[in-house]
């Protein structure tokens, strides 16, 4: 089993309502660690000191709404989903669909749970997409001089192959775009500046 597989995921839920909070955390606890805050800025704070998977927003709050607080989100160095909670009808009337994900008050608990599950999910992989992509250009950097940017040796098989046969081979396997697809399912929710899923 992988490390990313066993990996704990980890929510921050922000809403100036203690009564919210609680019954939030209480709806996801079983399925994630949950954080909570009561204030846009306090969730920053957290956000600097602790990695999170997802933050979970409140729009309607006092000092800097869930809208601003999310943009901010999506502006640190570390991929974190963003989900915001509302039956604000302010929010509904101004929105121009940002890069985040909205729940429509009053939701049900089981779809919640997917949909913050299903984020999750989605930022542990873009995060381990992302590592990997960080070694690979760390080991290109430490490479000699010499080595750097040089094709790889072909196999003495595919050297003295008939081209015909070489054709055949490469052109059985998939499509970049479907394996890339394929080893990261959950990169299908928005994420690539795509417009908002409101989910009601």
């Amino acid at each position: 089993m992988s490390l990313y597989a066993q990996e704990r995921l980890r929510v921050l839920v922000v809403d100036d309502e203690q009564r919210m909070l609680d019954s939030i955390a209480a709806i996801l606890s079983d399925d994630v660690d949950v954080t909570t805050s009561r204030s846009a800025h306090r969730a920053l704070e957290l956000l600097h000191t602790g990695q999170f998977h997802v933050v979970c927003s409140d729009y309607k709050m006092p000092g800097m709404n869930g809208e601003e607080l999310l943009k901010r989100v999506t502006g640190l160095p570390l991929y974190t989903s963003c989900l915001l909670i509302t039956g604000a009808e302010e929010y509904i009337r101004s929105s121009e669909g940002g890069r985040h994900y909205v729940i429509l008050k009053p939701f049900e608990p089981a779809r919640i749970t997917r949909l913050v599950l299903e984020l999750a999910r989605l930022a542990s992989a873009r995060r381990s997409v992302d590592a990997l992509a960080s070694s690979s250009t760390a080991r290109e950097t430490l490479a000699p001089p010499s080595m750097r940017g040089a094709p790889s040796p072909r196999p003495p098989e595919a050297r003295d192959a008939p081209e015909s046969s070489q054709r055949a081979r490469v052109s059985s396997y998939p499509p970049p775009s479907s394996r890339v697809s394929s080893c990261l399912g959950a990169t299908r929710l928005v994420d690539a500046g795509l417009p908002a899923r409101t989910v009601k």
